[in-house]
């Protein structure tokens, strides 16, 4: 929540970059995958965006799915990028060039020193993302295709990493105790 209320949205750079970070925040994408999308593969109405192979870790075509809160995000960025560049990408610098890694890694950097944030990268959000999703309840096989992994094994190994404090609040949304009710 500090990071995003950091960015200053009247520039053209901090919006675009507010845009990606929830972005990332709320698809668990890799910040390349990301940087690739064309405006074509995004379905405002299903809420995907269609990634093609060649720019997937994976090399094999995936969709990743958005909520109705990125949806509006996407909606409103999409007319204010529109006013600087008619790129096809979904984000390119302020004069239509492509938006490199690189880039938005070190503004990132910067974002995070703004409010003392340490050992934040972009592949941070993407991890945060497969731990709110388990932590919400969703279902690790379904982890694992959102983000592309090759197996579930794959997607236990990184990502299942519980805290102990992790653990009791996620008992605390499932107790069968909790959840019958007495009449």
């Amino acid at each position: 929540r500090m990071l995003l209320k950091i960015f200053d949205l009247s520039r053209y750079v901090e919006y675009r970059d507010y845009v990606i970070t929830n972005l990332l925040m709320d698809t668990g994408m890799r910040i390349s995958e990301c940087l690739l999308i064309k405006t074509e593969d995004v379905d405002l109405v299903k809420r995907v965006i269609f990634l093609p192979a060649q720019n997937t870790k994976g090399k094999k075509d995936r969709m990743v799915y958005f909520s109705n809160e990125m949806n509006l995000l996407l909606k409103r960025w999409l007319k204010y990028k529109d006013i600087y560049t008619n790129s096809e990408y979904l984000f390119v610098t302020q004069r239509g060039n492509t938006f490199k890694n690189h880039i938005y890694e070190k503004n990132f950097r910067n974002y995070c020193k703004r409010i003392e944030l340490k050992n934040v990268s972009p592949h941070t959000l993407r991890n945060n993302f497969a731990k709110r999703f388990l932590m919400n309840g969703g279902n690790i096989f379904i982890l694992s295709q959102i983000l592309g992994h090759s197996s579930v094994e794959v997607t236990e190994k990184a990502y299942l990493d519980l805290t102990d404090e992790d653990i009791r609040q996620g008992y605390q949304n499932f107790s069968p105790l909790a959840k019958m009710r007495y009449r």
